[in-house]
């Protein structure tokens, strides 16, 4: 019985729980482009860029960011300067649009090694693979019922 409970549990708090995915973009290595050029993310979530060789930098075309050894203002003392050190840095994006994004050295906005961000607004959530988060819950109240019912008939018949 504390079984179905447990497992009741799981599933609403498994439900009810956000994630933000984190998605990442190469920069550099053998050619001078960023892999893959466009990527579609849900508000809240976060790209990470990964230098893979060369000397590059992550610049948004409007000015939101600029990443290399870190972002410009992310108040961690890092630096948007192109660098060719290998160097990670990361931006969460909270807002849906589409932001475009260049390396200062190899690009300009839309030309040259370039890239686009599509931000969608936030996705319903997924409990568990193929189980919409309505369904979970469903289920996890369902169990919940059972179990609690099978206490009270358990409780009765035990006098």
């Amino acid at each position: 019985m504390r079984r179905v409970l447990f497992w009741a549990m799981v599933l609403l708090a498994h439900a009810s729980a956000a994630r933000a995915a984190t998605v990442i973009v190469n920069v550099g290595g053998a050619n001078p482009v960023f892999s893959p050029q466009t990527i579609t993310i849900n508000a809240g979530d976060k790209v990470t860029f990964v230098n893979k060789g060369g000397y590059h930098n992550a610049v948004a075309d409007d000015g939101s960011f600029r990443c290399a050894q870190g972002c410009d203002g992310d108040g961690k003392g890092g630096s948007g300067n192109a660098s060719k050190a290998n160097w990670t840095a990361s931006v969460i994006f909270a807002r849906p649009g589409t932001i475009g994004y260049f390396c200062e050295i190899h690009g300009a906005p839309g030309t040259g090694m370039y890239g686009t961000i599509v931000v969608q607004a936030p996705q319903a959530l997924v409990a568990t693979p193929g189980i919409g988060t309505s369904v979970a819950l469903l289920l996890g109240c369902l169990l919940a019922l059972v179990a609690a019912w099978r206490l009270r008939r358990n409780q009765d018949t035990s006098c």
